[in-house]
């Protein structure tokens, strides 16, 4: 034991603070280049978000909201780049992605928007005009073609430097047809926050994104769940390259001197008593950058101001997203001819975004036969929906409630075929709350050596949320090995 009950542990080359896909994606990376590093997770086994739950006979994601980031083509994504990079085969499928409305005065019809590739981002304002019962005339979509092309030929460094920029204030000061602004206005619930609060650059960049994928689909690795599709397979490549995994640890603390990272402290989470000191001169934060500076892992005396009141501001937005599960005696929504469904109700003139719906057949739940799960995805930082970090329970049950009432809208004898049900929460944080923080938030801070941030938790204007942890993996990556030498 070393001064003050700290024991002192073995060095690497690289110490991973968090164990989800962002973490392990660097890891694999980096251990594809023969860096010696660790793994150091406070749960009893990789994956984080991408662990699976038993469900009543099925065993599901704990959380399906990895479909939002694999829009488009299996090998447009980060994640196909990645594996493909390591060796490692990914089988995958694709599955219509559904834009769909329902309505109290059509009890039993749901109404459903053909998503056209050729429109790109023109598809989402079409829609919000069909949502809202909008009739756009000839100058609204000359409008919406101009602003489509805008977007689409921004790339993603043009789109950082107007993260300052409120998407209300550009509107006001570029669109003068008020059918259009109405439409804009009416996208604020699928980006998650009031239009005045949206930085124009994360709209931006998502625009170009639906404009430049090309396709109309969601992929899905298989076999599912994601825990066998991609944690297992990069956990076993990260182990068989030389990496360690360190289970059951709680980082403490990452230690600075002189501005430079050098290792960390870590408690065991089975013996609280046990602390622990791991050395080396590269430390990567893969939890959620605020969570690490509201626990004090990361100092914030030792990020730039700018960048600590930005974290602040996004610990206070973030919120949870709620998975809930449904366990059908029978089939209520056919299998056929659906995929990924946004549920919208228009009971007010304007489209509510309540949620979406997969079937679990989409992600490969192993369903008992005979019967049907029935996955939904509640955004919490709808302003209708905000769980925030506490979640109070009764505004989880609420927000349940109305999409399984939205559900029964489209698809009638849906809540009397419910045999099991049940919600988990998920952290949620960078398509919604990094949307109002004007301040890009990337892999390395400034004025630190050795300190790298991964995961979804960085870098605002882009909205590509679980991919994301893999397309920072690379320049993550590419870093530390100059830094390295």
């Amino acid at each position: 034991m070393a001064k003050g009950g700290i024991a002192k542990r073995k060095d690497f080359d690289v110490i991973i603070v968090g164990g989800g896909p962002g973490g392990l994606a660097v890891g694999c990376l980096l251990a594809k280049e023969g860096i010696k590093s660790a793994i150091i997770e406070k749960a009893p086994a990789l994956g984080g978000r991408f662990r699976a739950v038993n469900f009543h006979g099925c065993r599901v994601d704990s959380t399906v909201k990895f479909h939002a980031s694999q829009f488009g083509s299996a090998e447009a994504t980060f994640c196909y780049k990645l594996f493909n990079h390591l060796g490692l085969p990914l089988k995958n499928k694709t599955v219509p992605w559904t834009m769909s409305l329902v309505t109290k005065d059509k009890p039993g019809k749901v109404e459903y928007f053909a998503m056209d590739p050729k429109l790109g981002a023109e598809n989402f304002f079409e829609f919000f005009a069909f949502a809202s019962g909008v009739q756009m005339a000839p100058e609204s979509k000359k409008e919406i073609k101009r602003i489509a092309a805008l977007t689409e030929d921004m790339s993603e460094e043009e789109c950082r430097k107007v993260v300052n920029v409120s998407f209300a204030d550009w509107v006001n000061k570029n669109v003068e047809d008020p059918i259009t602004q109405a439409i804009l206005n009416g996208m604020a619930p699928i980006v998650g926050a009031p239009i005045k609060d949206i930085n124009f650059g994360m709209v931006a960049n998502s625009l170009g994104t639906f404009n430049r994928m090309g396709s109309i689909h969601i992929w899905y690795p298989k076999p599912g769940p994601l825990e066998d599709a991609i944690i297992a397979p990069l956990a076993r490549y990260y182990q068989e390259h030389g990496g360690k995994v360190i289970t059951n640890r709680r980082v403490r603390s990452i230690n600075i001197e002189n501005r430079r990272a050098t290792g960390v402290v870590a408690q065991d989470d089975n013996n609280c008593n046990l602390i622990e000191e791991y050395s080396s001169p590269v430390v990567i934060c893969a939890i959620p950058i605020f969570e690490a500076v509201a626990r004090n892992v990361i100092r914030k005396e030792f990020l730039r101001k700018d960048w600590a009141e930005a974290i602040r501001k996004c610990g206070e937005l973030a919120g949870h997203d709620l998975s809930g599960f449904v366990l059908l005696r029978e089939e209520v929504i056919p299998e056929k001819g659906y995929g990924w469904i946004h549920i919208f109700d228009n009971d007010y003139g304007l489209p509510t975004y309540m949620g979406d719906l997969a079937l679990g057949s989409y992600t490969d739940a192993r369903v008992p036969p005979g019967k049907q799960l029935v996955c939904a995805m509640i955004p919490g930082s709808l302003d209708a929906t905000n769980f925030g970090l506490t979640a109070p329970m009764e505004k989880v049950r609420e927000a349940f409630r109305r999409w399984k009432e939205g559900v029964e809208k489209g698809f009638p004898g849906f809540t009397k075929a419910i045999e099991y049900e049940g919600m988990n929460l998920q952290l949620c944080f960078t398509r919604y709350a990094y949307a109002v923080v004007p301040v890009e938030i990337d892999f390395q801070p400034p004025n630190l050596k050795g300190l790298y941030f991964a995961g979804d938790s960085i870098r605002s204007v882009s909205t590509q949320m679980s991919d994301k942890c893999f397309q920072i993996a690379f320049p993550v990556c590419e870093s530390i090995m100059d830094y390295l030498g």
